[in-house]
């Protein structure tokens, strides 16, 4: 297995038989990631995502079930084997499989595609209201406060340590003071009423609302669709639009003007919340890109995040501080 990513797989000759019995003659294949692999056959092309535990490949595909009647299409689903098994065992993991679906993913600095992608978590928020149950029950959930508390907690410990930058240096209090003023300004009881409510309305997140997860094929229709089951979870749906506002902020240079030319009705209603406003103010996906990067001691990695952190640093403060005098 020289293939990208290979490391550790049971080799070529091994992979292809398995795939041989379960009906898939494959042609040519290659690694996204350990766990997730294209394969091209004489039926078509295809991804297979592998799962260390049994029990999450079965969730997934229950999930996945759901979703696969759906018109327009709401969410990338799972398919079967040719020899009608939802799932295979081989080498470390429980392997699932899915159509490759064409199209490419969202770019959110085209106004056109942020709306597309808007227009796919209003679709998906609406359909997934009507999940089971027994499903739903089986969904993690978490409290945003914890949640973002440790991830402060953790950027705080790694900052103490980090040779920073002579770029970054000057920057590090801003993004520290950004999280505490955050979880000290944090609306508890208006939060954990959203979440009461959104668990007797047995609300879902997708949790990842980033570009790569949705899919749209421009030649074809304008509408977009999510896909990746990984990181769904009981929690309110305004966490989905907390998350995609600090994904496409940052592309258009944290204007709130933009944010309502662009939106739907499902977005910009929560900029009227306080609560919301509030939580625009932690940088999430800084202290995300930052504990990866310090805790590997990557330099490769930590040049990446800081140019990430520089391009819109100056929009992002100017952005933050107007609402922290609102606010206080």
């Amino acid at each position: 297995m020289n293939k990208n990513n290979r490391d550790g797989f049971q080799g070529d000759r091994l992979f292809l038989k398995k795939m041989e019995d379960v009906g898939l003659n494959v042609v040519d294949f290659g690694f996204f990631r350990e766990n997730v692999i294209w394969i091209k056959t004489h039926q078509g092309k295809y991804v297979l995502k592998g799962f260390r535990r049994q029990e999450t490949c079965h969730k997934q595909l229950n999930l996945s079930k759901l979703y696969k009647s759906q018109k327009p299409r709401i969410m990338g689903t799972y398919t079967a084997f040719p020899n009608n098994k939802r799932l295979v065992q081989f080498g470390k993991f429980h392997w699932a499989i899915m159509p490759f679906y064409k199209g490419d993913g969202l770019h959110f600095g085209n106004p056109r595609d942020v709306s597309a992608g808007m227009d796919a978590i209003s679709r998906f928020h609406s359909f997934s209201k009507n999940i089971p149950t027994d499903i739903y029950h089986d969904l993690s959930s978490y409290s945003l406060y914890k949640k973002w508390s440790d991830r402060y907690e953790t950027f705080k410990h790694h900052a103490k340590s980090a040779k920073w930058s002579a770029q970054m240096k000057p920057l590090v209090s801003d993004i520290l003071m950004w999280g505490k003023w955050t979880l000290t300004h944090f609306d508890h009881k208006a939060i954990e009423s959203l979440e009461r409510k959104a668990y007797k309305r047995r609300e879902i997140t997708h949790g990842d609302v980033a570009p790569h997860n949705f899919v749209i094929n421009k030649d074809k229709s304008k509408e977009a669709y999510l896909i990746d089951f990984d990181l769904f979870a009981a929690v309110p749906q305004a966490y989905d639009w907390l998350q995609y506002a600090n994904r496409i902020l940052p592309f258009w240079f944290w204007s709130y003007t933009k944010m309502e030319e662009m939106g739907n009705k499902d977005f910009i209603k929560w900029f009227s919340k306080k609560w919301f406003v509030i939580c625009l103010v932690f940088p999430t996906d800084l202290y995300r890109e930052w504990n990866r990067a310090l805790k590997l001691g990557d330099q490769e990695m930590i040049d990446e995040v800081t140019k990430f952190t520089l391009r819109d640093f100056s929009h992002r403060k100017k952005f933050i501080d107007r609402i922290i005098k609102n606010i206080e």
